[in-house]
């Protein structure tokens, strides 16, 4: 018997979505999960604890369910925040290969989204996919003006299969999260929007060739290429590109045979991948070997945009801030921003503190060829989910690429040092941050603020004078700000944003004796906050 969350009321699930449920249920079963089942409010049987389901039982459950379990799974397998590693190790598995559909299945599809028949389009067309995944299949094929491309070609009633299962994972998903606090700790309905809308991208086969248009065009001065595009005959079910030639980058062992500087192209790729992700904020999400080229004149191509991420600036500056914050130690800081990404939860402030302290000082003594970015993160990783601690979905994708682009680079070349390519992208954002252009803009925001403030002044100082006139004065500090002082105290660090209100306090007590003194301490308060404020932004 299913829960009647999902039976009754407006979020009623129609006959084929309840015949669909079935087949899920039945599923759990097979794989031993009915415990699971039950904990997420299935009632298959008698309840278990959420974390004694195995890792490879709920990967296999996810791979007979079907493309968007699989999808949703791999989403789940770049969240090191979120899940153990032996979770990790388990969902990255998830292979979304499937068998080929016959070309006599596919062809009627190509045909109507090029408005004619293949012979009137392409000299030669191969029947057999040369690969094949849950949303769609490639195949190989010669134009009439004698390009080579590739034509990819999305499966039929994908579209309505993959949303039917997402409605249902949905629902679950929700169910879960007011029942389990494991599943609600995951933050699940938030995980499938982000993975929604992936998903639709990745279906929309003009998307793809668009994102390879517009990052090409980017990744031209690194010497990158991409393929380009017929956009006479591609759209939203069919796209038609072009057809490198050359080495696949997962076949090292042929690379290394051929006449080609590894050393090289391995930089090259570092340097395309951090320059995506930091500068242009539009970048290639999953960088790994198999869509990687080594092309016959010595050059790098990337394949396959079907997934993106997108960077926006606000985010880009929050990874700065992080940065400097780590890079002088300021424990507090990184704390500030990491609570930012994680929704301002209640966390135990100084244990965080402490143990993003000792994490720091264990790295600011290396050598920067001695770093490896994989340690860090799975400690940053491990700090994260013993506070329960969650990245925003952006974010998460940019950590993975960041993952994927150092072990393959590292895979190239062992000694290849990835952070030293850091140096001249940091050298790059200083100058970005110091530009005139950069500066006007600030200033727009700092003469905002002064008038925002000079707006409120007259309250500031009806405040103050009300003080001096009845010589109390009322502090109300919240619990959560308590024990930072209490943190700030045992750390001896003073907090920037207490300096304002400290400041303040002073000039209401100097204001009967000494007025000009409490009004400078006054300007000085406001000039602080304002401070603040700009450099929070």
């Amino acid at each position: 018997m299913a829960d009647p969350h999902l039976m009754d009321g407006p979020e009623a699930v129609a006959l084929k979505e309840r015949e669909r449920f079935a087949q899920i249920l039945l599923l759990f079963g097979r794989h031993g999960l009915k415990g699971m089942a039950s904990r997420l409010g299935l009632r298959l049987g008698g309840e278990e604890p959420f974390d004694s389901a195995r890792p490879e039982a709920v990967v296999a459950l996810l791979q007979d369910i079907g493309p968007a379990a699989v999808k949703f799974g791999q989403i789940l397998a770049m969240r090191s925040d979120l899940l153990e590693p032996d979770w990790i190790d388990a969902l990255s598995k998830l292979q979304d290969r499937v068998p080929p559909l016959p070309f006599a299945t596919v062809r009627p599809l190509i045909e109507e989204a090029i408005g004619g028949t293949v012979e009137s389009y392409f000299a030669s067309f191969e029947d057999e996919a040369i690969a094949a995944g849950s949303i769609a299949q490639v195949h190989a094929a010669t134009l009439l003006d004698g390009r080579d491309v590739i034509v990819k070609v999305r499966r039929p009633g994908i579209e309505r299969i993959v949303d039917a299962d997402l409605r249902l994972l949905r629902r679950v998903a929700r169910i879960a999260e007011r029942r389990i606090p494991e599943i609600a700790r995951l933050k699940p309905d938030e995980l499938l929007r982000h993975f929604a809308e992936s998903i639709d991208r990745e279906m929309d086969l003009g998307a793809e060739a668009r994102a390879s248009d517009t990052i090409g065009e980017y990744l031209k001065a690194f010497g990158v290429r991409t393929a380009r595009f017929d956009w006479e005959l591609s759209g939203r079910r069919v796209n038609i590109q072009e057809r490198f030639r050359g080495l696949a980058a997962s076949d090292l062992e042929a690379a290394r045979q051929g006449d080609l500087d590894l050393t090289s192209l391995a930089s090259t790729y570092a340097q395309a991948i951090l320059h995506m992700i930091v500068i242009n904020g539009h970048f290639h999400a999953d960088p790994h070997p198999g869509n990687v080229f080594f092309l016959e004149d010595g050059t790098l191509a990337l394949i396959d945009f079907g997934a993106v991420g997108t960077l926006l600036p606000r985010r880009r500056e929050e990874l700065v801030r992080l940065g400097l914050a780590i890079a002088a130690a300021d424990t507090s800081g990184v704390v500030d921003i990491l609570l930012l990404w994680a929704g301002d939860p209640d966390v135990d402030r100084v244990r965080l503190e402490e143990a993003l302290d000792e994490l720091i000082n264990r790295f600011s003594n290396v050598l920067l060829e001695q770093i490896d970015l994989t340690d860090i993160f799975k400690m940053v990783f491990a700090i994260l989910r013993d506070f329960h601690l969650a990245l925003p979905p952006d974010l998460a994708l940019v950590l993975r690429t960041l993952l994927t682009a150092e072990g393959f680079v590292r895979r190239i070349d062992p000694t290849f040092d990835i952070t030293r390519e850091l140096a001249p992208l940091a050298k790059e954002l200083m100058r970005e941050r110091t530009s005139p252009a950069r500066l006007r803009g600030e200033a727009g925001k700092l003469f905002a603020a002064l008038g925002r403030a000079a707006l409120s002044t007259p309250s500031l100082v009806g405040q103050i004078e009300r003080v001096a006139r009845t010589g109390s004065i009322t502090v109300s500090i919240a619990p959560r700000d308590l024990e930072r002082l209490r943190g700030d105290e045992r750390n001896s660090r003073a907090t920037p944003q207490l300096y304002p209100a400290a400041l303040g306090i002073c000039a209401a007590i100097l204001f009967a004796s000494e007025p000009m003194i409490a009004g400078l301490l006054a300007v000085l308060s406001i000039a602080l906050a304002i401070g603040e404020r700009v450099k929070r932004r």
